[in-house]
């Protein structure tokens, strides 16, 4: 049971991962906070810029329209275990997309708050703020279930450590974590 329910939630997420994943690709310049501060701290910091978070809901978009594109032909039918697959599309895409943006936006928030500073580690924060924000994103939009929400707070963590850590070994990334 759990690995229909894996299958269905990493369907409905993808999207969400692909955005929070990809934006810091993008080299910004144009910090969203544009340098201010709250209580003598950087709001989110130098490293949420409105190039990345376009660039995060531009990627999940263009996931969704593949998605979208490739449902028609994967074989989610022969399941012995009826599956609620989520209709993506390119809207519902950019919308995880934006809501994994905001909700990462807000754990770095939290982050200054709490005198993290840029690029030190949250455990569990830094792996699950943007499912938040891609759920509330969603919830409106299409049935999702609890469970699937329970298994990506469960796997993120785990799946974002391996990423890191094959990102650090192929120079990608300065640090493991």
């Amino acid at each position: 049971m759990v690995l229909y329910l894996f299958v269905e939630a990493l369907w409905f997420i993808l999207p969400a991962y692909a955005a929070n994943g990809l934006a810091t690709l993008p080299k910004g310049s144009h910090p969203i906070d544009r340098g201010k501060t709250f209580r003598d701290r950087p709001l989110f910091g130098p490293g949420k810029t409105w190039e990345g978070l376009i660039f995060g809901c531009i990627v999940a978009a263009f996931v969704g329209f593949v998605q979208m594109a490739a449902m028609p032909n994967l074989p989610f039918g022969i399941s012995p275990v009826p599956l609620m697959i989520v209709d993506m599309t390119p809207l519902l895409g950019l919308l995880l997309g934006l809501g994994a943006m905001a909700g990462d936006i807000a754990g770095s928030f939290a982050k200054r708050r709490l005198g993290i500073p840029k690029g030190n580690a949250a455990p569990i924060l830094d792996q699950t703020d943007f499912l938040f924000g891609a759920f509330l994103f969603a919830v409106f939009l299409v049935p999702l279930k609890w469970q699937w929400f329970l298994l990506l707070f469960v796997i993120t963590p785990v799946l974002h450590l391996i990423a890191n850590i094959i990102a650090y070994v192929l120079g990608i990334k300065n640090r493991w974590y």
